[in-house]
């Protein structure tokens, strides 16, 4: 057929008629299928996690448990944080410590870390810590706080020792620089409340 004949064809116009009723039908018959397997998949997502907090719940205890190891707020010295390490040396102490820290909401493991960090000691304290120790600050590695931290991060993530290590060397680093900008903020917010 040549171009006219096709253009000005009338029964050219049936058979492309008659050829999208059958995709129309196979799309249809497709998106069915599509919504239907979406619906089981969808089923068996909420059985895991189901199962995965059945499975949590009997490995941790209860999911809203109140914390009695982990201190309500930041520790506020060295002091402190001694008297810590020694409460914590107790072996039935330091697995409820481990469970309590693993009960945190945060994602992603560098988050983890530094919210453990955060909820156990202040940046007054770690301000006065690093990670080998100076003669001016003290050694973290080898406390029972940071193992403690360390064996939470790896049950919860199963990643290297070199990441916990790596973002527990920054906290630590960058103490001073967070003291600095809260004392900032501080500063600038009572400029705002004094100038009004």
């Amino acid at each position: 057929m040549s171009y006219q004949e096709l253009f000005f064809a009338d029964d050219i116009s049936s058979d492309i008629e008659e050829a999208q009723v059958p995709v129309a039908n196979n799309a249809s018959n497709d998106l069915k299928a599509i919504k239907a397997m979406l619906g089981r998949l969808t089923s068996e997502v909420v059985s895991l996690r189901t199962e995965v907090a059945s499975i949590k719940a009997k490995v941790c205890g209860e999911a809203f448990k109140p914390k009695e190891v982990v201190p309500m707020e930041p520790l506020k010295s060295l002091e402190e944080l001694t008297s810590f390490e020694e409460r914590i040396k107790d072996e039935k102490v330091f697995k409820s410590f481990v469970i309590e820290l693993q009960s945190s909401g945060e994602k992603t493991f560098d988050k983890f870390i530094r919210s453990s960090w955060r909820l156990m000691i202040s940046d007054e304290v770690a301000r006065q810590c690093s990670w080998r120790g100076t003669e001016a600050k003290k050694c973290v590695r080898g406390m029972k706080i940071t193992l403690g931290i360390r064996t939470a991060f790896k049950q919860k993530f199963a990643l290297e020792d070199a990441d916990f290590d790596r973002t527990t060397q920054k906290y630590f680093q960058y103490a001073q620089d967070r003291l600095s900008r809260s004392a900032k903020k501080m500063k600038s917010s009572q400029y705002f409340i004094t100038f009004f």
